[in-house]
This record gives C-alpha cells, sequence and structure tokens, in this order.
C-alpha cells in the first residue's frame, strides 16, 4: 500500500497522531491506544503497528532528561527482553493474518483495556519471572499486532512501583520496546519505504501531541484528564468495532 499516496488518508492519520500524542502527554502512555483502532479504519493491520512502532521509536526519548534518572533499569531490562523477543516472532504472523479480524480484535482489546482502568482493577504480584514472562509476552504480541504494548506494561509495573518511578518504568520500557522492535524489523528488512515516509510525516504531530498533552496535565485535576482519556479510548474502540 502507498501510504503517502492519499491526502485524505494522511489527513486522517496526522489528526488521530496528534490527539494519541495528547492522550500520552496527559498519562504517560495510551498514545497507541488511540492510534490502533482509528487507524485501522483507513489502512490495514500491519501497516497500522508498524506506523505506530516507527512513531513510538522516534519520539520515544522525548522528556528522557526528567525521567531518565529515576528509571529502575533491573526491573524494566528483563520485561523489556521477553516483550522485544515475542514481538518479533508475532510480527511474521501478523503480516498474513485476516485485516478485519486483527482490526476487531484491536477494537476489542482497547475496549476492554478501558473497562478494566474504568473499573479501577490492579494486578497484585510479585514481580518474580512468572509474572515477567506473561506480561512480556502479552506486551510483545500486542505491539505486533497493534502497538498495543503498553497496557500490559501499566498493569506489570503497577505492581511493582508507584508515583513518579512508575511512570518514568513506563517511559523507559517504551523507549527500548519500540527501539529494539524497529531495529530488529529493520535487520529483517519487514519495514518498507512507504511506511518510513509516512511515519516521518506523522512523527512532528505526534510530538506536538505530546507537548500539548503535558501542558494540559498541568492545569487539569487528575480526575478530569482520566475521563477525557477513558472517553477518547471507549470512542475510538467502539468506532473500530462497529464500521
Amino acid at each position: 500500500m502507498n501510504l503517502v499516496g492519499s491526502a485524505s488518508t494522511l489527513g486522517w492519520l496526522a489528526s488521530v497522531s496528534l490527539v494519541a500524542g495528547a492522550a500520552k502527554g496527559l498519562t504517560g502512555f495510551g498514545g497507541a491506544l488511540v492510534m490502533a483502532p482509528l487507524f485501522g479504519l483507513f489502512i490495514g493491520a500491519p501497516d497500522t503497528a508498524m506506523l505506530i512502532i516507527l512513531v513510538h521509536c522516534a519520539t520515544s526519548m522525548q522528556g528522557v532528561r526528567e525521567w531518565g534518572g529515576t528509571v529502575r533499569w533491573s526491573s524494566v531490562a528483563p520485561f523489556a527482553l521477553v516483550a522485544v523477543s515475542c514481538a518479533a516472532l508475532t510480527s511474521h504472523w501478523v503480516v498474513h493474518g485476516n485485516t478485519i479480524f486483527l482490526r476487531r480484535f484491536v477494537a476489542i482489546v482497547v475496549l476492554g483495556v478501558t473497562g478494566l482502568h474504568m473499573l479501577g482493577w490492579r494486578w497484585r504480584h510479585s514481580g518474580q519471572w512468572r509474572s515477567i514472562l506473561a506480561a512480556g509476552v502479552v506486551s510483545g504480541a500486542l505491539t505486533a499486532i497493534g502497538g498495543l504494548g503498553g497496557p500490559p506494561a501499566v498493569y506489570y509495573f503497577d505492581g511493582i512501583a508507584k508515583g513518579p518511578v512508575l511512570r518514568s518504568n513506563l517511559l523507559g520500557y517504551f523507549a527500548v520496546l519500540f527501539g529494539g522492535v524497529t531495529l530488529l524489523l529493520l535487520i529483517n528488512r519487514q519495514v518498507k519505504m512507504p511506511q518510513l515516509c509516512t511515519a516521518a510525516l506523522l512523527i512532528p504531530t505526534f510530538a506536538a501531541g505530546v507537548i500539548l498533552g503535558e501542558r494540559w496535565c498541568k492545569l487539569l485535576s487528575p480526575v478530569w484528564f482520566d475521563r477525557i482519556v477513558s472517553g477518547l479510548l471507549l470512542a475510538s474502540g467502539l468506532l473500530a468495532l462497529l464500521t
């Protein structure tokens, strides 16, 4: 597919990227949850996952001066290693998967994650190898399917860290996850030129959204931005599922 050939498609992808960046700026995650179902309305699942991975890879170091010093790499590294390995294996299956099935699967994942968040569900675990393996496999597989590796990471790190450390661990994990997966995809020649060109056009928009979201985060109460992001995720998931 020539992703850079349609002005209407590019306009939609750019608009979604801006909103997704704002969601990430507000909460530290959630960008892919917005992008995956809405990108899938215009482009196939492999292209959707690839664009999300490339955009997040390019912007993963944004704000590193603020969070880089508080990341607990002893917790992040083994989890990221499992996820990157699983994503590399799953990516080969996604290329040959049914587009409609994958799009609806992504929508269901987004709705499920949003529902769990709104219900206040938390994963209580010890942080041992079973937890690392389970969360890493799911995060890696969802990254390859739709760039959705964030939710398993949120639930995993929420069980072992709180406050600024939780946010820093997440951002550090995303930097390793998306950087590692991008490198492996490039080595395996799974990244095509149209995807690179489209990602290059979307990266500034997404980064601008992150900056806006970070500024809004300082103005809004946690309750309000939680409601805004949850409503946005529900809307995007339902739209993708019902379309």
